[in-house]
């Protein structure tokens, strides 16, 4: 093997580490909505309790919104509901709906509604009105 072919499969190699390995470990300060974007305009994924441990993947701009899992759950929460969090670790990152969407969100009902959000951060954006709720009464 030559050099510049184990080069490759080094580099080759060290995408395949999990995201995970490099987040960084916050608390939720209070009960918070874990959004689908960036924004409380976006779908509510889930609630989390007080106190709950999650991974911060990356945050927006000014760190305002942060890109977080908690157990199976992944999603968007505003960083003022975060503590033990160190800003100077945190990677900034940008957020497009479709991609995102796709890798996290496939089951929700919500999803088919990916390309109407896909204009999201555009002047003008208005975002889709939310899906009628399921009664589960007949």
């Amino acid at each position: 093997m030559t050099l510049a072919s184990l080069r490759r499969w080094s580099v080759a190699a060290l995408w395949l580490i999990p995201l995970a390995g490099f987040a960084q470990s916050a608390v939720t300060l209070r009960p918070v909505n874990v959004r689908a974007g960036p924004d409380a305009a976006f779908p509510m994924v889930t609630s989390l309790q007080s106190r709950t441990e999650v991974h911060v993947f990356g945050c927006t701009t000014g760190w305002k919104w942060c890109d977080i899992s908690a157990g199976r759950v992944r999603g968007w929460v505003h960083s003022q509901y975060l503590t033990n969090m160190f800003r100077e670790r945190t990677p900034i990152i940008s957020f497009a709906v479709e991609p995102y969407w796709d890798l996290h969100y496939r089951t929700r009902s919500w999803y088919v509604n990916r390309s109407a959000w896909a204009g999201w951060g555009s002047s003008g954006f208005v975002p889709p009105p939310p899906p009628p709720r399921q009664s589960t009464f007949r």
